[in-house]
């Protein structure tokens, strides 16, 4: 059996609206160089065509963030298998909602963002980012200026959220602070929207997959041991 999902008609009629006031903008941008049979005139391929490269961006932009706004909207079912994105170009499939091994392995490996985040939308609590003492890449990276106070870029090493107990949460469960496996000693430092923007743009960050992430968020709650 197929599951489906009820999406809500107000959000899917405002994402409509949204795409064809762009549609309508772009067609007055572009059908000056057009003639009545929709041809362009050949005077005006160089215009058009540059015309063109700009409404392909913009539709392009608004295309990632509908699918985003989609997203958001939508819960997937538990049991349903999914490729997510990981460090060094790796792949992992996982079953949504199932906490084994190959989503521990996801969420460790590239997608410790998508799962802090998730965690942060559902309980409130703030997100942290783990801190490497020294540039884990080029140290040139960090010419630009920091990303958090006092914090380049090539510093930043695993994200978790920070339960009200200051236990730090990741997929592998709640830990001490400094006791994170795999990032034993780091320093958490709360994370805020600008940075999280910054991951998001990052071309050493993955996709963040947050809507299997979010399938992952009760399984692992129901795992943890309560706060004190």
């Amino acid at each position: 059996m197929t599951s489906t999902v009820a999406l809500p008609t107000t959000a899917v009629v405002d994402l409509l609206r949204d795409y064809w006031e762009l549609a309508d903008e772009q067609r007055k941008t572009l059908d000056p160089y057009r003639d009545a049979d929709g041809d362009v005139k050949a005077d005006d391929l160089t215009d058009y065509d540059d015309s063109r490269t700009t409404t392909a961006i913009e539709a392009s932009d608004f295309l990632d963030a509908a699918m985003e706004r989609l997203a958001a909207l939508v819960q997937l079912p538990d049991g349903i298998t999914m490729t997510v994105p990981g460090r060094y170009q790796e792949q992992f499939t996982v079953t949504t909602g199932w906490l084994d091994d190959a989503a521990r392995e996801a969420f460790a490996n590239g997608q410790c963002h998508a799962l802090a985040r998730a965690l942060t939308a559902a309980t409130g609590w703030p997100m942290a980012v783990l801190v490497k003492p020294e540039c884990c890449f080029d140290p040139d990276l960090c010419s630009d200026g920091d990303v958090v106070e006092d914090v380049c870029s090539c510093q930043l090493a695993h994200l978790v959220a920070i339960r009200p107990d200051g236990s730090l949460i990741d997929i592998d469960g709640a830990h001490a602070p400094g006791s994170v496996p795999g990032a034993k000693g780091l320093v958490a430092v709360e994370a805020d929207e600008e940075l999280w923007k910054f991951i998001c743009n990052s071309p050493h960050w993955r996709r963040p997959a947050l809507a299997v992430a979010r399938t992952f968020v009760k399984p692992l709650l129901d795992t943890l041991s309560p706060t004190a």
